[in-house]
């Protein structure tokens, strides 16, 4: 009976210090361009893949361009394609590095963000 006692104690215990899963924050997981893709042609659509459902309103997308400057959408702005996807369309890009930063909520509550650049033009 102590046994079993001391049993349960310890799986008690081990559940409750185990961290929340993770699967709650969103994460990046793919992406057209690629993070550090140097790509000869300009991106027409930039394409964000991510490990949980997003929450549109709530969530931000933008790229700036070689001078730091804002690069507008072409059609008004980030959408949704599926539940972990946010995509938009690119005007035409001059050649030089792009950055793209992202904020996504997530349909559980969550608040993440990142960035990543890609280049468009031929490597250097």
């Amino acid at each position: 009976m102590v046994i079993f006692s001391r049993a349960c104690a310890l799986g008690l215990l081990v559940a409750v210090s185990l961290p929340a899963s993770t699967a709650a924050h969103g994460i990046l997981l793919d992406s057209i361009p690629r993070a550090g893709e140097t790509t000869p042609v300009p991106m027409l659509r930039l394409d964000l893949r991510f490990n949980a459902r997003i929450e549109l309103g709530l969530s931000k997308l933008r790229i700036t361009g070689p001078s730091g400057e804002d690069v507008p959408f072409a059609d008004g702005g980030p959408k949704t394609g599926g539940p972990g996807q946010l995509w938009a369309t690119l005007p035409p890009l001059a050649p030089g590095i792009y950055m793209v930063h992202w904020q996504i909520f997530t349909g559980d509550g969550h608040l993440s963000h990142g960035r990543f650049s890609f280049q468009v033009g031929e490597p250097k």
